[in-house]
């Protein structure tokens, strides 16, 4: 069977009047603002939509902790299940005061009162759901039952201590207590849209809500108060809506699929390039398991000590997921990426998962432990879940450290709860089952769920198939969010491909050079060469740059009107948490490193947190020549934002792309191969001239660019000659690196004279400042032997 899409999953769902057609914006009758309440099993979650655009804007988003799988699973007070608390009372006379809490969990009241009861007695058991007289109950001068309810058993203990143990019973209904919670934060969030204008509230539930005994009546108490209709959807529903959720956050998508709710956890593969298929498609055989990290944490502890029951839950794991891998039938397209990467590319989203991820961010910050106080401080520069990208070897040393550990003795991290806190053994757990199934080459966090999925199935193909990062800049900056007005789309355009141009056309061979060469240089094998972790980094790196450049040019321009020293900082963070782009989907976090590090440079790089930037940098995947490159990139922006800092005069200034060089603008890079290269195929050698300088600025035509002698062209130009519009020529001289290899060709900057806007000496100085950085980048040893401690410059 063909796959398919996952819209195909969840017909009618969105639809206004229930079709089983895929809806789109246009056809659904659907207008923005709109709402969309995201009942899961852990928390509910609300969202006021502010249009349906690819980014999917958010004008509000709250989340209420109530948790329903814990109120079908709890004591009376609304505590959930598994847990027990002593009450200290008067001790008798001559016993000391002890609080004794249970080592195991117990599954109902009459286990727990067999367990209590004297071996010699007639065991009695009284069930009531008050509090009944101690003389009803057996007595025993150890143990007393005090009373067993239907959620709870109250126990004297030695020492005058009474335990209210929470007991593990079936699922019970929402209590109303719970219910007057949820209506009471259902009718907040009606006055909410009815502030905002919002005409239409979806309100959306998963397995919490759909398995609860009393789902029709808890159903019913939401509409009677609010008007709002609840929607219920089955586990492949769930599954597929999950997927969704992790489609609206990237942009192109390709690997496994896991959501770790409160109740359940779902597998699916996902395969989506908007270049093919804006749509996407999954397995219509999603895989659902009863695993949520609530749901898994409360079995777990159940258990108690005993290890044969633990390791029978988790070969049961093992098994299901093992059989739901080979029946969501994986394309042939992802499972030969799964070869060549050694692994799959597994996204994961849900509370559970995203709690890990933060351990993860936790753990990556951490030092070598020499500077305990610098170590603790430490936190993870980039605190944003969506786009957090970890290998499976971090993912594995995370698991297993936290896998064996008791609840109470998981500490709380950054965004990680006491309450969340408690459930990170099971969610490790979980994903050691997962892991001894999957092969995990690397794991890639989204914040999508169901609010994104929903949003996201709304939507016409044509909008699903746009770039979200893009998108939500272009929102940015036609609302004047930098400050300055927007570029328009010829600026925007033109400016690309002249950002693009200045790049030399070997760039990524040169980068792969450049890297081997420092790797070998701090080896102590001088041909290792790069690793295979180091050459997939860089690779990442140079095939993110064409999008990144579209990104950069776009917001180039921002915040020109702030203070010249506040510049920097106010760019640089544009991306970054605090920034006004935080939320921006489609990023990962190497993206966001690169977009902050360009952007800085790009004002010259002078920043108010030196220290968190240079943490930034090191996000950069691809190492000190990437990093290099970036700044080189930077300088590129900080030129063309010179030519253009206004709208309109990129296409005036800049070469546009397939014009004839005579009809091109006023400024443009050419590429010259280096003269080593350019006769490589000839058969003839020739002598290489050492230029110290590396880096030649003045007007005239480069020696190998033309017949005439640069004295010669000087004398045309004093006597108003032919050449007297020439173009004034930056050369930006290759290097080499310290094995004797080139590191790329020539790059020239050819201005041609005559306009106002290129004539003063701030853009001879930006002309200067690229020629200097290019001779920090791409390989050239000036800066790699300074960074490198090792090889000589040439």
């Amino acid at each position: 069977m063909a796959p398919a899409g996952c819209l195909d999953t969840i017909k009618g769902i969105f639809s206004s009047n229930g079709s089983a057609n895929v809806i789109t914006t246009t056809s659904s009758g659907i207008k923005a603002p709109l709402a969309i309440v995201d009942m899961g099993s852990n928390g509910i979650r609300f969202g006021v939509i502010a249009s349906l655009d690819r980014h999917l804007p958010v004008l509000y988003e709250e989340r209420a902790s109530i948790s329903l799988f814990a109120a079908q699973f709890s004591d009376a007070d609304g505590g959930e299940g598994g847990e027990a608390t002593a009450t200290p009372v008067a001790p008798p006379t001559g016993s000391p005061s002890k609080s004794t809490n249970p080592s195991d969990a117990l599954s109902n009241s009459a286990t727990l009162a067999v367990l209590l009861a004297p071996e010699d007695e007639e065991r009695d058991v009284v069930e009531d759901d008050d509090m009944i007289d101690d003389s009803r109950a057996k007595v025993d001068p150890r143990k007393t039952l005090v009373a067993s309810g239907s959620n709870h058993v109250t126990v004297k203990v030695p020492g005058g201590a009474v335990l209210n143990l929470p007991v593990l019973s079936e699922r019970q209904p929402i209590s109303e207590k719970v219910i007057d919670e949820v209506v009471r934060t259902f009718e907040r969030w009606a006055a909410l849209c009815q502030t905002a204008g919002v005409q239409k509230v979806r309100v959306i539930a998963t397995e919490a809500t759909r398995t609860a005994p009393n789902s029709e009546e808890f159903q019913a108490r939401i509409k009677a108060a609010t008007g709002w209709t609840v929607e219920l959807l089955s586990k492949a529903q769930e599954a597929n809506i999950g997927a969704l959720g992790v489609m609206a956050s990237y942009h192109k998508i390709q690997g496994l699929f896991m959501d770790l709710g409160g109740g359940s956890v779902q597998l699916n593969y996902i395969d989506r390039d908007p270049q093919k298929d804006s749509q996407g498609k999954s397995s219509p055989n999603a895989q659902s398991w009863p695993y949520g990290a609530a749901a898994l944490s409360r079995r777990l502890n159940g258990c108690g000590s005993n290890q044969d029951e633990r390791t029978k839950i988790y070969k049961e794991m093992v098994d299901h997921f093992r059989a739901g891998l080979h029946d969501i039938n994986i394309p042939a397209d992802i499972r030969e990426q799964n070869q060549r990467l050694g692994g799959y590319r597994l996204y994961l989203s849900g509370g559970g998962f995203r709690a890990l991820g933060y351990l993860l961010m936790a753990k990556k910050m951490k030092g070598d432990g020499k500077d305990s106080k610098t170590d603790e401080c430490s936190r993870y520069p980039i605190p944003i879940i969506n786009g957090f990208v970890a290998t499976g070897e971090e993912l594995s040393k995370v698991v297993h450290e936290y896998r064996f550990l008791a609840p109470e003795d998981v500490k709380t991290c950054f965004r990680v709860s006491k309450r969340r806190a408690k459930l990170i053994p099971a969610c490790a757990t979980l994903m050691a089952a997962v892991m001894e199934v999957i092969p995990i080459k690397e794991v890639m966090f989204s914040e999508g769920g169901v609010r994104q999925g929903g949003c996201f199935g709304m939507l016409a193909p044509a909008i699903q198939g746009k770039d979200p990062a893009i998108e939500s800049v272009k929102s940015f900056v036609n609302g004047l969010g930098g400050g300055q007005p927007p570029l328009t789309d010829l600026d925007v355009e033109a400016l690309t491909a002249f950002v693009l141009s200045a790049i030399p056309e070997d760039f990524a061979e040169c980068c792969r050079i450049a890297a081997a060469s420092v790797a070998a240089s701090s080896s102590s094998d001088p041909h290792g060469g790069l690793s295979p972790k180091d050459a997939a980094e860089l690779e990442l790196f140079i095939n993110s740059i064409p999008r990144l450049v579209h990104i950069l040019v776009m917001v180039m321009n921002c915040y020109n009107q702030l203070p010249k020293e506040a510049r920097s900082t106010a760019a640089w963070q544009l991306f970054l948490p605090g920034g006004s782009l935080a939320n921006c989907y489609g990023l990962t976090h190497s993206d966001r490193a690169i977009l902050a590090t360009a952007l800085a440079e790009r004002h010259e790089g002078d920043l108010a947190d030196p220290e968190t930037a240079d943490a930034i940098k090191k996000l950069i995947p691809g190492g000190k020549v990437a990093r290099q490159a970036v700044r080189y990139l930077g300088r590129i922006l900080g030129l063309a934002g010179l030519f253009a800092p206004l709208p309109g005069l990129a296409t005036l200034l800049l070469s546009t792309a397939g014009l004839p060089n005579k009809e091109r603008g006023h400024i443009s890079f050419v590429h010259k191969p280096h003269p080593s290269r350019s006769n490589e195929g000839n058969g003839k050698k020739k002598h290489r001239r050492r230029d110290h300088d590396r880096t030649r600025v003045g007007d005239g035509h480069s020696s190998s660019s033309s017949s005439s002698s640069s004295d010669e062209s000087d004398n045309e130009r004093e006597r108003g000659g032919k050449h007297k519009d020439e173009h004034r020529v930056v050369i930006l001289k290759a290097g080499t690196l310290p094995s004797g290899a080139v590191a790329h060709g020539r790059v020239v900057v050819r201005v041609r004279k005559g306009h106002p806007l290129l004539v003063s000496p701030n853009v001879q100085e930006a002309l200067e400042d690229l020629a200097k950085a290019a001779t920090k980048t791409h390989g050239f040893t000036g800066t790699l032997s300074e960074e490198s401690g090792k090889g000589k410059k040439k």
